[in-house]
């Protein structure tokens, strides 16, 4: 039998030399979960009570144009047009008043922690939740419950995190592996960027919901999309613009939520306080 010596010094070497190539799976990496991402989406939320008005145009997607650059265009439907005044309080109270452009109330809805107030105020013209709600908005909350039911208003149920690419940059994505409702996050900043679903036609099919943030500005010391972009089928039929904000150090939730209760007596009075002085 041959015996082979090998100095002590020689078998250290070789060991380190060994683990250097093993995988400790404490340095393996694991993408973040619902909880870490919780976590860090409660940093961006900074404001705490503010007032919003924004621009609502209405385009029809199936009657598009090419421009100069061959961009695909959706008409505009100037009567479809509206503007919202809306008051929001961090992680408790949401007022939207929907009005036409000529200042006409056709909508209100009303939040405070679990009451809810919404009144159809013009029967010509139907609103539904997802055509009022400010969903970017929605999602700067520093509690949990909130978000996820910001996400179950577009029928995300799913909290499943795993990693996407959308354009040239790798995301966060929320929602069932395999899905078509899912919402798209910053993978750096944390910031919302899409939403994505379907709508259901009356024939059973379906077209693909897509809802874009976008243009991102600092307001008050938080960065907000300006803009929001609403496509069916890669098709733009929604575009909501932020034509004011700012920080408000009070808000009288007692006289916004009489103002809506009084929505439900009569639909013609007039709303016209401006609780930002």
């Amino acid at each position: 039998m041959i015996l082979f010596h090998v100095p002590v010094l020689g078998i250290w070497s070789l060991t380190l030399l060994m683990l250097m190539f093993i995988q400790n799976p404490l340095d393996a990496y694991y993408p973040l979960d619902w909880e870490d991402l919780n976590f860090q989406m409660r940093f961006q939320a900074n404001w705490y009570r503010i007032r919003m008005e924004t621009r609502v145009e209405v385009f029809d997607p199936f009657a598009t144009s090419l421009n100069r650059s061959e961009l695909l265009l959706s008409r505009i439907i100037p009567l479809k047009g509206c503007k919202q005044i809306i008051h929001w309080k961090r992680d408790e109270m949401i007022n939207i008043e929907t009005r036409d452009t000529q200042g006409q109330l056709l909508h209100i809805y009303y939040e405070y922690k679990d009451e809810i107030i919404e009144q159809q105020i013009d029967d010509q013209r139907e609103f539904k939740l997802l055509d009022v709600m400010p969903h970017y908005l929605r999602f700067l909350s520093r509690n949990q419950a909130n978000r996820e039911r910001a996400l179950a208003e577009l029928n995300i149920d799913d909290h499943t995190v795993s990693q996407q690419w959308y354009g040239d940059r790798i995301y966060y994505r929320i929602g069932l592996p395999g899905s078509g409702n899912f919402v798209l996050l910053d993978s750096k900043t944390f910031e919302l960027n899409s939403a994505h679903g379907s709508i259901r036609k009356a024939d059973g099919s379906e077209w693909k919901l897509k809802i874009l943030f976008s243009q991102f500005e600092k307001f008050s010391g938080q960065r907000f999309p300006r803009t929001t972009k609403y496509f069916l089928d890669g098709r733009l039929f929604k575009k909501v613009s932020v034509v004011s904000l700012k920080t408000l150090q009070i808000l009288p939730l007692q006289e916004l939520k009489k103002i809506a209760l009084a929505r439900l007596q009569t639909k013609n009075a007039s709303l016209d306080i401006d609780y930002a002085l």
